[in-house]
């Protein structure tokens, strides 16, 4: 039999038209290349020519799957396998079963095509040469093989063996060229239609010959048999060699002619693709200026895959007609960190955000710290990207370099860190780094301009809500209750452990005070108390000290006047803890006042001295009085007797310090 797949002979016009009436793909996805890369894995392996060692299998990939698919990808293999493996008798039949096996995958993109028949081809030469190879070292294996009369000695089938291999590798590289074509963004952008029309044509036919080239390679599996029974007789060993010479011939020729197809397609692909770079950097350049009824083209061009649904929320997936009309916020960074959490828990789990209709959403676009994907960081983005409720590119992978270098080179996206990008409804980016306002003040930042965030620095100044609201789990029921906080801070731990024993006797006088301890490390007084210590509030609270510094910077140096709350923030960010002993900031909801920590435990000291007559004082207001100096002279105020059942306290309207209780008869 001859089973030469020379297209020449034929007209390709035909060829191309018949390929096209079996193609009706419905929508079904396949990560031909994530399959590709098994396939390549096990074939390498199955097809060396010497005793391999055992294979390593800790990258070997195990979640390839068909998506938006009633099959499985075993099912969609076996199937076809079924269809491949029945013998073919002479060419005509080969090239009827090759159209037969494109009627068979009708529903795949081409990339897809062309890998699932690989699949089939890895699936049997792995079944079939697994056993010859590990038989010197397995003697479970060389029975297998000798039971299914398999060849174990290498030198009967070594020229074969080396023509089925470099057939495989020249239909690896062209597989390689036709997802990378798949993958083009062609639907974005304007090309010579010439151009692409003799690529596309060059796609069909490359399909065409992949999978028949692998359909004639599984008509020799009967040859392969017969290498272990052939050398009983001389006259079956010349026999052997005569169709040994036929089956290497066969095989080295459709590799030429698959070395030579790749040499054409790849060039002419290369093409294509710079061209399409050329022309999405252009519009990547006009982004800014260019003006949008919606921001439909604009994320067709950042996310400009071959693909109608290129984002995914959990594992559903979403295309880009669904984000039409809302506010988009284009989260960069590298796989998720504590300041994404924050920035997820500020958006979506805030008090304030009620169940009214969301207009923002938040599309995460992860990237790499090095040009190339790991495995490791494709393993990280599936657990993050099906487990928060962020929009996220389906395959970041995937994405165009060209997009990627965008960002790093424009946008000036720096590597180990995050940025948030403000993208409004009409396509346009009003807000370069929305991050800091977000991390401030979650959901009240919507729309999240740099008009609303000046806005907001209007409304708020130094405040417990300012630092508090949002970190802290207990901040929103404190404030419900009017109870008053006091941050504190430390690296001296005596310091913190007397701080905290005056908290606790100042709260057994009956004020109402909530602490807030922000430290590295917990110490006995805290244990000893009701103290929440919470390394995360503490994380948060800092990082929202730094966002709040950011912000400010950008209006100070602007408006050149002086801040209060950018001086505070700063203050507490370059506190120096070798020459204080400590901080603290106290006041309820809306107010804040910060109080060096040495000169806030000294007037702690005089609040416990007073004793019962701190009742009734609010601890801002007593640590207010503690600091005025107490009156010179001793005076007297009388109440009366009545009044004294309801006033548990009184000042004095000097010093404003509480005053000793006398019963006075008259």
């Amino acid at each position: 039999m001859n089973f030469r797949s020379d297209i020449s002979a034929l007209n390709e016009d035909i060829i191309v038209e018949q390929l096209l009436r079996s193609h009706d793909p419905d929508g079904r996805w396949l990560d031909s290349e994530m399959l590709l890369q098994e396939v390549e894995t096990i074939l390498s392996f199955v097809l060396q020519n010497d005793v391999p060692r055992p294979l390593m299998t800790e990258n070997c990939i195990t979640n390839v799957q068909v998506f938006d698919s009633k099959e499985t990808l075993p099912y969609a293999i076996s199937r076809i396998s079924v269809q491949m493996l029945c013998p073919c008798m002479g060419e005509n039949e080969i090239q009827t079963r090759t159209m037969a096996l494109f009627d068979l995958l009708k529903e795949y993109r081409w990339d897809a095509k062309a890998v699932l028949v690989l699949g089939v081809l890895a699936a049997t030469f792995g079944g079939l040469l697994l056993p010859v190879h590990l038989a010197f070292c397995d003697p479970v294996a060389a029975s297998i093989a000798t039971l299914n009369q398999l060849p174990v000695e290498r030198t009967k089938f070594r020229p074969w063996l080396e023509s089925l291999r470099l057939l495989v590798k020249a239909m690896v590289d062209v597989s390689k060229c036709i997802i990378k074509f798949e993958r083009l963004p062609i639907k974005q952008v304007q090309l010579d239609n010439n151009i692409v029309g003799k690529t596309l044509s060059n796609v069909y036919l490359a399909t065409y010959r992949v999978v028949k080239s692998a359909l004639a390679c599984l008509q020799q599996i009967p040859y392969f048999r017969q290498t272990q029974q052939a050398t009983k007789t001389r006259k079956a060993a010349q026999e052997l060699s005569t169709e040994s010479r036929r089956a290497v011939g066969e095989l080295s020729s459709l590799g030429y002619q698959l070395l030579s197809l790749h040499t054409r397609l790849n060039k002419q692909i290369e093409d294509c693709s710079t061209q399409i770079d050329e022309e999405i950097n252009q519009k990547l350049r006009n982004i800014k200026t260019g003006t949008h009824q919606d921001n439909q083209d604009v994320l067709h061009l950042l996310f400009s895959l071959q693909d109608d649904l290129p984002l995914q929320q959990y594992s559903r997936q979403i295309g880009i007609t669904e984000l039409k009309e809302k506010v988009i916020l284009l989260l960069l960074s590298q796989p998720p960190v504590e300041p994404l959490f924050f920035l997820l828990q500020q958006l979506y789990d805030h008090p304030s955000n009620t169940n009214t209709e969301q207009n923002y959403e938040i599309i995460w676009i992860p990237i790499p710290s090095s040009q190339k994907w790991t495995d490791e960081e494709k393993e990280i983005f599936e657990f993050y990207s099906n487990s928060l409720p962020w929009i996220s590119v389906r395959q970041p992978w995937l994405m165009s370099s060209t997009i990627v270098n965008f960002f790093k080179r424009e946008w000036h996206y720096g590597d180990d860190e995050a940025m948030v990008v403000l993208m409004d409804t009409n396509g346009e980016f009003s807000n370069m780094n929305a991050m800091d306002m977000v991390l401030i003040w979650g959901v009240q930042a919507y729309p999240f301009s740099v008009t609303r965030e000046d806005e907001l620095w209007e409304e708020h100044g130094w405040s417990m809500q300012l630092l508090l609201d949002g970190i802290h789990p207990a901040f929103e029921t404190w404030v419900k209750q009017g109870r008053e906080i006091c941050i504190f801070g430390s690296e001296n731990l005596d310091w913190v452990d007397e701080f905290v024993s005056l908290a606790r006797k100042i709260q057994n006088l009956g004020l109402q005070l909530e602490l807030v301890y922000l430290s590295n490390e917990r110490t006995k007084a805290m244990e000893e108390s009701s103290i929440l210590f919470s390394p995360t509030v503490q994380q948060l609270f800092w990082l929202r000290l730094e966002s709040i510094e950011r912000s400010k910077v950008k209006r100070i140096e602007s408006s050149k006047r002086p801040d209060r709350v950018f001086e505070e923030v700063t203050k507490l960010l370059d506190f120096d803890y070798g020459e204080h002993k400590g901080w603290g900031i106290i006041g309820k909801g809306s107010e804040a006042v910060t109080v060096d920590g040495e000169k806030l435990t000294e007037r702690m000291r005089k609040i416990v001295r007073w004793g019962e007559y701190a009742k009734g004082l609010g601890f801002t207001e007593a640590i207010e009085i503690a600091a005025e100096k107490p009156c010179e002279l001793s005076h007297t105020v009388v109440v009366p007797f009545q009044e004294t059942l309801t006033v548990r306290v009184v000042t004095c309207e000097k010093c404003k310090r509480p005053m000793k209780k006398f019963v006075a008869y008259q």
